[in-house]
């Protein structure tokens, strides 16, 4: 037996056999597309039967077997269309017009033995129109599918063209007398490139349908397990659901969670919007209250009353599990195609398999949610114990002070009512009683930038909010170096509150650098407008360099400078700067201390100020309500 004879037997079976396989499944779950890959390996299959039966009871070329031959034979192209349809839908024409065709070129096989060349050549066009429609259509049909369905629209529109080529080279080599053996090996090795590819792609064994789900499948797991800490809710579901789609092959999937006590489930829309269906509704909702997975190969027919909606959601076939933990009902699971054959056998125990994931999944989500509460409850707790402490601590001394003071002064006018005022108590008394206003003010201030407050914007020269506040506390303010720009540096903000967080920082700078120098810088840094305040005082420890602008939170060595404070100052500067788009951050003084830097976005040409300028010292005037700038 020659190489040709070898390859010619092997491809005979091997199309044969594949028949024989396509043929029990269609026996087992009859349907059209079955049906069709039957009638498309069957033509082929009897083909080669008439061929060899033929052959072996010496009716090499007789007037019956040709014709026969090629009846069977040209079947095969009419089947691939339909094929097409079954998977992807093929225009109705194109459907009539192939058995028309087929009709024709059936024909004009019995007139092979007195017009062989015309006959040849109808075969070939014949392959070559309707077979390379039926392989373009797979193949474009391949772009639009994804994950195991993808794959087996690629082998099939692989084995469609190999298929093709190999019946073009053998009638060519028929009808031109080329070097026979050279193109009836080449023939026959693209005939076995399309048995085997019409194999993996019609009737893929089990190992390679695992070989291929399995990259799929590795990602869902992976996409589903990082989903558990991902907080937006639509997100989260809505990437399950392409990840569960493209797990399954299939053109969408739709997870809904059950609310038992308001009888519906929860869906994320294709849109990104989250909408609520009574949990009886559609095929999923039949699947959640039986509590069985459902297999709906026409939706529409098991469903009518929401036919329209599968219409518009290209949901004509639909597998449904419902995702369970224990006795506890969880949800619902539903794949959805446009065509059934998008599915295999396996994909339903493949669904139930997602469906148990999703269901630990969602599990773990509530877990994670309610550990969030949990700790979020704990740290508010944690919040208010130190917000009582602080406050309690910080109210009380300057009220003890107040207190003392005055029931002083009372004793003394008690005593001797003529007795001249005590300046120096009454004006300790005065300080004291500012102190304790300010605490209670920086409180309801962090409660009304937590609640949201409107800015009061206007284009404001950040010079003159600078000097407004060294002129308003011009005596705290005395040692303070100013480092001004000499053009106007204007920007968008609320005067009062920046001014609040000018006073705020200085304030901090005073408060932990009390015998070191105090400076604050304003200049333009490309597009931004930028205030400093630079101490050197004990500094920020660096793990700590971000913390200190939450609310209530000292840093760990504030305490050895003052045991005075709540921890809102720096938390209300943040929450101002942010308000007006800007950006505050903190950072180390070369030399030791710590600088504050605020950004803001300008409105003005730069104006440069030379790094080696000379500061602008400011004192108190005679009356001590102005200061000047001495240069």
């Amino acid at each position: 037996m020659s190489a040709l004879e070898l390859i010619t037997l092997v491809n005979q079976a091997l199309f044969v056999g594949l028949f024989l396989v396509v043929l029990a499944h269609a026996v087992r779950r009859p349907s059209r597309a079955t049906v069709d890959t039957a009638l498309l390996f069957g033509s082929i299959a009897a083909a080669v039967a008439v061929s060899v039966g033929a052959t072996a009871v010496g009716l090499s070329d007789a007037a019956p077997r040709t014709p026969i031959v090629l009846l069977l034979f040209n079947l095969a192209p009419y089947a691939m269309i339909r094929l097409v349809d079954d998977f992807s839908g093929t225009p109705r024409f194109m459907l009539h017009l192939g058995a028309v065709a087929y009709v024709v070129i059936a024909a004009l096989g019995f007139a092979f033995t007195v017009q062989r060349e015309l006959v040849q050549l109808a075969i070939i066009a014949w392959f070559l129109a309707v077979g390379g429609y039926a392989a373009f259509a797979f193949a474009w049909e391949s772009r639009r599918t994804r994950g195991i369905t993808r794959r087996r629209m690629r082998a099939v529109a692989t084995g469609a063209v190999a298929f093709i080529t190999a019946v073009v080279l053998l009638f060519l080599n028929g009808m031109f007398s080329m070097d026979g053996v050279i193109l009836d090996i080449a023939a026959q090795l693209t005939a076995l490139t399309a048995v085997v590819a019409f194999f993996v792609g019609f009737a893929p064994p089990e190992w390679v349908r695992r070989a291929w789900r399995e990259p799929d499948l590795r990602r869902f797991l992976e996409q589903s397990t990082r989903l558990v800490s991902v907080a937006d809710e639509t997100a989260a579901m809505a990437e399950l659901q392409r990840a569960a789609a493209a797990a399954a092959g299939a053109d969408g999937a739709s997870i809904g969670v059950a609310d038992p006590r308001r009888g519906v489930l929860a869906y994320i829309s294709r849109d990104g919007e989250r909408v609520e269906y009574p949990d009886d509704q559609f095929i999923a909702g039949r699947a959640f209250q039986e509590q069985r997975r459902i297999v709906a190969i026409d939706a529409t027919a098991l469903d009518p009353a929401n036919a329209a909606r599968y219409e518009q959601s290209r949901a004509r076939t639909v597998i449904a599990a419902p995702i369970t933990r224990g006795d506890r009902r969880i949800g619902v699971l539903a794949v959805y195609a446009d065509r059934a054959p998008i599915f295999v056998e396996d994909d339903l125990w493949l669904i139930e398999l997602l469906a148990d994931h999703t269901s630990i999944l969602l599990e773990a989500r509530d877990l994670a949610r309610q550990t969030g509460l949990l700790e979020a409850r704990e740290e508010a707790a944690r919040l208010k114990e130190e917000f009582l402490s602080a406050a309690a601590h910080d109210l009380r001394t300057p009220l003890t002070v107040v207190l003392g003071q005055a029931e002083l002064l009372e004793r003394r006018t008690a005593r001797n009512p003529a007795a001249p005022v005590d300046a120096a108590g009454v004006s300790r008394l005065t300080k004291e009683a500012r102190r304790l206003r300010d605490l209670i003010s920086e409180m309801l201030d962090a409660q009304r930038l937590e609640q949201g407050v409107t800015m009061d914007r206007r284009t404001t020269d950040l010079r003159s909010i600078v000097t407004t506040v060294l002129e308003r506390h011009a005596e705290e303010m005395s040692a303070v170096a100013v480092h001004l720009p000499d053009e106007v540096l204007s920007a968008t903000v609320d005067g009062p509150r920046m001014q609040q967080v000018i006073e705020n920082l200085l304030d901090n700078a005073r408060k932990y650098s009390p015998d070191t120098a105090t400076e604050i810088r304003l200049w333009r840094e490309g597009d931004e407008a930028r205030i400093a305040v630079v101490d050197r005082g004990v500094g920020v420890p660096d793990a700590e360099r971000e913390r200190i602008f939450e609310r209530f939170y000292r840093a760990s060595n504030a305490r050895d400078i003052t045991d005075t404070g709540m921890g809102l100052g720096l938390y209300i500067c943040r929450r101002i700067v942010e308000e007006h788009g800007g950006l505050i951050w903190a950072e180390p003084t070369p030399g030791g201390g710590t600088t504050f830097v605020v950004a803001l976005a300008g409105s003005t040409p730069p104006a440069s100020l030379p790094e080696q300028a000379e500061p602008a010292h400011w004192a108190p005037a005679g009356d001590g309500t102005e200061a000047v700038a001495d240069a």
